[in-house]
């Protein structure tokens, strides 16, 4: 579902973004699902310490190193002294950065293993389908709002919530190396249409109830 998402969407060319993609909404639908059945099957398993309830009020300008893309634009309007600029500067600031070990996740019969696995699984997929596109600057900041939308949620399904931050730090940075004329959306922003998205589900259920 993420990777037709991503694949079908023509982000060279739309107008500024003012919803969340409707199958952002559907992939925490989904999750929250999958997450009652696993649950019916299986116990909770450990959850990192460092986990906190101010996770959702990261935004995606906002999730950890926005304010400084981790890596250079295509396109950029500073001079020749921009840090991110410098190969070697990026090369060491990603070396020095703090990682998660995406590629290896040890998956225990528990629930919150499983739930981790399926959402890291999914946001890589998310990761490999972006390096594959190009964006202009609306089509980038349409990446920017669906990833604190997600990020609003995804961290409640996994037993650590800094996968889930650097994941979508490399996401959001990936579209940004593909895009032609990069900028970010105000934070603010970002976060009146995500809240006028998380309206619009409640009303939702709501109305079904």
């Amino acid at each position: 579902m993420l990777r037709k998402s991503v694949e079908a969407k023509d982000w060279l060319h739309g107008i500024e973004p003012r919803n969340v993609r409707a199958v952002m909404k559907r992939v925490i639908e989904e999750l929250t699902q999958v997450d009652a059945q696993v649950g019916s099957l299986f116990e909770d398993g450990p959850r990192s310490t460092s986990r906190s309830s101010d996770s959702s009020q990261r935004t995606l300008g906002g999730i950890s190193s926005l304010s400084r893309p981790p890596y250079p634009p295509r396109s950029t309007t500073g001079g020749t002294g921009s840090a991110w600029s410098n190969p070697h500067t990026l090369a060491i600031s990603k070396l020095f950065s703090d990682r998660v070990d995406i590629f290896t996740v040890d998956v225990t019969l528990d629930r919150t293993s499983i739930l981790t696995s399926i959402v890291s699984l999914s946001l890589k997929t998310l990761l490999e389908c972006v390096r594959l596109k190009t964006f202009s600057r609306y089509g980038f900041q349409q990446v920017q709002v669906d990833l604190h939308y997600l990020q609003l949620y995804l961290w409640r399904f996994v037993s650590d919530e800094n996968l889930i931050h650097f994941l979508l730090d490399e996401i959001l940075g990936s579209a940004m190396n593909r895009c032609v004329d990069t900028g970010l959306m105000e934070s603010s922003v970002v976060e009146i249409i995500c809240e006028d998205r998380n309206r619009f589900m409640i009303l939702a259920v709501l109305q079904m109830d």
